[in-house]
């Protein structure tokens, strides 16, 4: 009897294990992959303080969507969100959330110019001064067993319908995929930020005469 009593429990905790390992690769294979980045910018600055703008964004990419068909193979249901974080000089890292590319690039442009001192107002008015931010590149993809990104934008500001200065910036990066996305998430972070920061919006005040 005691034979029989050892080999149901047996039985019954590898029915256990085998549910569990099935449960967990079902976890695994419906999970969303999405990219964690962290954005990092200079210290705040006040050289355009008391300046105003209205701030939009076009998205101008030929192609929308941020994954690639290389990341799409890797990972079935990898996602177009970007779970974004910010740190500003030494201050701590914040978490501002889960972001589409259109508005996780408009809140990274409104970050840094309100870090340059400037204030975003809600409307356009004529007499006032528009940044607009278009997004040219922004994608990722895996090719071969390397992660690939490119970001590619141009910033104009403009009064009265008519282009005063503008600024562009581009580049592109990989870095070794070795396990999960934790290397996407590094490649994407530091392009972005390198590039995003380019932009020198006192710069472009000056050159505008505004």
């Amino acid at each position: 009897m005691a034979r029989k009593d050892r080999l149901r429990e047996n039985l019954n905790q590898g029915l256990m294990l085998c549910i569990l390992g099935a449960l967990l690769f079902t976890q695994a294979c419906s999970s969303i992959a999405y990219v964690q980045l962290n954005d990092r910018l200079p210290a705040k600055a006040v050289a355009l303080e008391g300046k105003k703008a209205f701030l939009s964004v076009e998205d101008e990419r030929k192609n929308k969507d941020f994954a690639g068909r290389g990341v799409r193979r890797e990972f079935e249901n990898f996602s177009e969100t970007l779970a974004y974080s910010v740190q500003i000089g030494a201050e701590p890292i914040v978490k501002l959330g889960l972001y589409d590319v259109a508005s996780l690039v408009r809140e990274a442009f409104r970050v840094r110019v309100e870090n340059e001192g400037v204030e975003i107002v809600a409307e356009r008015k004529a007499g006032q001064v528009d940044l607009v931010f278009a997004l040219q590149e922004f994608s990722l993809d895996l090719v071969g067993r390397n992660w690939k990104v490119k970001v590619g934008y141009e910033v104009r500001l403009i009064k009265n319908g008519a282009v005063l200065a503008k600024q562009f910036a581009n580049g592109e990066a990989e870095r070794l995929k070795v396990m999960g996305t934790d290397q996407a998430d590094a490649v994407v972070g530091d392009l972005f930020a390198d590039v995003m920061n380019r932009v020198n919006v006192a710069k472009l005040f000056r050159d505008a005469g505004q």
